[in-house]
């Protein structure tokens, strides 16, 4: 199973809890047990630079170069999950988010920016503390509303909230209420559970990328590790991608990038490179 999924289980949570005890059991996956709490971002290097003022209005041509925290080099999806679309569907720039903690929902605000109002956001763009404090919300109240319900993972993969929920909470040795409320906090780095609870709130995919080294180890490949959402809500809204990346990351040769939670954890918006 993806790294992004696989590793343990949970034990029961700790005191009364609406969220009832269980293990975290996937429907349908290859390992029976697995959880999503590998991937936790909240980089806070902090980027100190200004925001700038640039926009376009132009639903063709998206990509600003003048956006703080922009790398303009290309970087080719590795063996894509949709094998009809256009190569250039497959490559992707970065752009790079806030590490203040808040990494997670920046990545996905940027790139729902992109997709959906044709908008490349400056990383200090003023609109993105309402769109970060927004997709916060949205992900806790999914997290919170219905205990019962079923989330759709990626394939045929299905988890109810209040395995999930149980399972992020006892990796931090708190009830799932205390879980919820802590992430609710600006500053507090959302993971797996949050990624999940968006895309099935939001009903779109968010598809989760790492960097790998490539071309012995001259260049960067984006290798998928979780495609959430996916095909569940393929036809339903765009897909948000995003990466999550060693700290250093893409200021570091690619011979030289680890794994996510290796190096730093942290987030970072990718911008498909054919707009």
């Amino acid at each position: 199973m993806l790294w992004l999924l696989a590793v343990a289980s949970a034990a029961s949570a700790r005191g009364p809890s609406k969220f009832p005890s269980s293990k975290v059991h996937v429907r349908n996956g290859d390992s029976g047990v697995l959880d999503l709490l590998q991937v936790r971002g909240g980089d806070d290097t902090g980027h100190g630079a200004e925001r700038q003022q640039n926009s376009t209005t132009d639903e063709e041509v998206c990509i600003v170069h003048s956006r703080r925290g922009f790398f303009p080099q290309v970087i080719q999806e590795c063996d894509p999950l949709d094998t009809s679309a256009s190569p250039s569907d497959a490559a992707f720039h970065i752009q790079q988010v806030q590490g203040t903690g808040d990494c997670l929902f920046h990545s996905i605000a940027i790139g729902m920016a992109f997709a959906d109002e044709h908008c490349h956001l400056d990383m200090y763009d003023a609109s993105l503390s309402r769109r970060v404090r927004d997709l916060r919300e949205l992900a806790v109240d999914t997290l919170i509303a219905d205990p019962n319900r079923t989330l759709h993972l990626e394939g045929d993969q299905t988890i109810d909230i209040h395995e999930l929920v149980s399972a992020a909470a006892e990796q931090y040795d708190m009830t799932p209420e205390a879980y919820c409320s802590s992430m609710r906090k600006p500053g507090v780095w959302g993971g797996g559970p949050e990624i999940l609870a968006l895309a099935n709130a939001l009903q779109r995919p968010i598809h989760v990328f790492e960097p790998i080294a490539a071309c012995n180890g001259t260049e960067f490949r984006l290798q998928l590790c979780g495609a959430f959402g996916s095909p569940k809500f393929d036809q339903c809204g765009k897909r948000v991608c995003i990466i999550a990346a060693d700290d250093r990351f893409p200021n570091c040769k690619p011979t030289e990038v680890r794994r996510h939670g290796e190096g730093g954890n942290h987030f970072l918006a990718l911008l498909p490179a054919n707009r």
